[in-house]
C-alpha cells in the first residue's frame, strides 16, 4: 500500500520505513523558526541542537514600539550570539517569516519544519510538511524532536480556471466555509489537480496558509518543476522531491471547481462566517490593508495595482500596503508598483505582520477594515467594537476605491 506525501516525510523524520494514520512518532526536523513574538524568547532558554537547523526573525514589531518589544528583541539577539545562531534576522533585514524563510533557501521539499505558529503551514507549498507545535517548541530546542501523531490526508483535487480578481484565497475561503471549524481533524490538507498545477508557487502559499482554522494538522502539494525551479533558485542545497504515491489512501477526497467561484468574504465575527461577495457589498468601510503572511506577495500587489492604476482611495478610507519582504518592497518598487499606490493614496509600510494584530493601523469603536489579513475577531486589529471582514487583495484593493466592500471584477473587467 502506497504513503501519502507527508506520510513519507513523517516516516523518513522518525527513522521509519512507514507510518500510519494515528500513529504517535518522534520526529527530527530539518528546520526549526521563531518569530518575535512576548514569551516565544523563553522558549529558547536552552539550545542543545544543532544552530544551523534555527531560523529567527524580527516580523511582528519591524521596530521596537515599546520596552516589552524592545526586550524580546534584545533576548534575540543575545541568544543567537550566545548559541551561534547565524540565521537571525534582525531589523532591517526581515520581513514576514512565512514568506522570508522561503526566499532565503531555508525551505526545501521533503523536509520536517517546526514553528510555535501553525501558519507554518504555508511552506507546504513548496512540499515540506510544516506544522505549528505551540509550545512543544521547547522540547525542540531541548531534545532536537518532538511527538507527532500522523495524521490522515485530505485529498483536494481543483480543477477549471479562476475568473479576473479571483485567487486562491478564495479557494480557501470557499473550502473553510463548506468543511467547518473542525472540517481536517486529524489530517492534513494536500491540494492537487490541475488548477493547482496552474497556480505560481505564490498563489499554492497563500492556499496553505491557514489550514489551522480547520483544525487540520497542515496542508501540503507534492512538489513538481515550479517548485523545483523556485527552490534551486535560492539554494544549492540538497533536497528530496517526494511525491504521493499512486496508490496512497486518503482520508477523503473533494473535489472543487473554480470556474464559476467568485470572491469570497469572511465577515465578523471570525473566520467561519463566509459570504459571497454578493452578500456583502456595499458595507462601507473606513480602513482597507493589504499584506500579512497570506498576501503582499508580488501577484497580490501586481493584482492591487492593476484595480488602483489610475484611480484614488476614497476620501473616507485609509489604505496601508505592506509588502510581505524587503525582497518584494524592492520589486514592487522597480515594477512601478510603489507609484501606483502611492498616487493613489496609500500608505506604505515596511515588510512587517503589523496590522494583522494590530501593531499599527488601530481601529476606533464601530470603525469597519477589510484586510487580506489572516483573522478577524473582535479586538484583533483595535477596539473590541470595530469589525473586520477580510478578502483577496483585488476585493480590497476596488473597496479602498469605493468606500464600502466592492466586487473588483467589475473594474478589472474593464481594465
Amino acid at each position: 500500500m502506497g504513503l501519502t506525501l507527508a506520510q513519507k516525510i513523517l516516516a523518513k523524520k522518525s527513522g521509519r520505513a512507514a507510518v500510519t494514520p494515528g500513529e504517535v512518532i518522534y520526529a527530527e526536523p530539518d528546520l526549526v523558526l521563531l518569530y518575535d513574538w512576548p514569551g516565544l524568547d523563553f522558549l529558547m532558554s536552552d539550545i542543545r541542537i544543532d544552530p544551523n537547523k534555527i531560523v529567527l526573525n524580527i516580523d511582528h514589531f519591524f521596530v521596537a514600539n515599546s520596552e516589552e518589544s524592545a526586550r524580546v528583541h534584545d533576548n534575540f539577539r543575545k541568544i543567537a550570539k550566545k548559541y551561534g545562531i547565524k540565521n537571525f534576522y534582525d531589523v532591517g533585514r526581515s520581513g514576514i517569516g512565512f514568506q522570508l524563510v522561503a526566499e532565503k533557501g531555508h525551505v526545501r521539499p521533503g523536509t520536517l519544519i517546526m514553528h510555535a505558529d501553525a501558519h507554518v503551514s504555508t511552506f507546504g507549498a513548496l512540499g515540506a510538511y510544516a506544522v505549528g507545535v505551540g509550545g512543544d517548541m521547547m522540547s525542540v530546542f531541548l531534545l532536537g524532536k518532538a511527538w507527532l501523531k500522523v495524521p490522515g490526508t485530505i485529498k483536494v483535487n481543483v480543477t477549471g480556471k479562476f475568473q479576473k480578481g479571483v485567487t486562491s484565497r478564495d479557494l480557501f475561503e470557499k473550502i473553510e466555509g463548506d468543511l467547518g471549524p473542525d472540517g481536517g481533524t486529524g489530517n492534513v490538507f494536500e491540494f492537487s489537480g490541475p488548477a493547482v498545477a496552474a497556480m505560481s508557487v505564490e498563489s499554492r502559499m497563500v492556499l496553505c496558509n491557514s489550514v489551522q482554522y480547520l483544525a487540520a494538522d497542515t496542508a501540503i502539494i507534492n512538489p513538481d518543476k515550479k517548485t523545483v525551479a523556485y527552490v534551486k533558485a535560492v539554494t544549492n542545497e540538497p533536497f528530496d522531491a517526494l511525491r504521493s504515491d499512486a496508490d496512497a489512501t486518503y482520508t477523503n477526497t473533494l473535489n472543487y471547481d473554480v470556474s464559476s467561484l467568485e470572491p469570497q468574504i469572511v465577515c465578523p465575527p471570525d473566520v467561519y462566517y463566509i459570504k459571497s461577495i454578493k452578500e456583502t457589498e456595499g458595507t462601507e468601510i473606513n480602513q482597507a490593508f493589504i499584506g500579512t503572511c497570506a498576501s503582499g506577495r508580488m501577484e497580490d500587489l501586481r493584482l492591487a495595482a492593476r484595480v488602483l492604476k489610475g484611480k484614488k482611495v476614497h476620501p473616507n478610507v485609509r489604505l496601508l500596503i505592506t509588502p510581505i519582504t524587503p525582497l518584494i518592497a524592492e520589486q514592487a518598487a522597480r515594477e512601478g508598483l510603489i507609484e501606483t499606490f502611492l498616487q493613489a493614496g496609500a500608505v506604505i509600510g515596511p515588510p512587517t505582520c503589523g496590522p494583522c494584530f494590530g501593531g499599527f493601523g488601530y481601529l476606533l469603536p464601530g470603525e469597519v477594515a477589510i484586510t487580506t489579513g489572516t483573522l478577524n475577531v473582535p479586538g484583533r486589529m483595535g477596539s473590541l467594537d470595530s469589525k473586520i471582514y477580510m478578502g483577496n487583495p483585488a476585493t480590497v484593493a476596488a473597496s479602498a476605491v469605493e468606500g464600502k466592500i466592492s466586487d473588483p471584477r467589475r473594474i478589472l473587467n474593464k481594465r
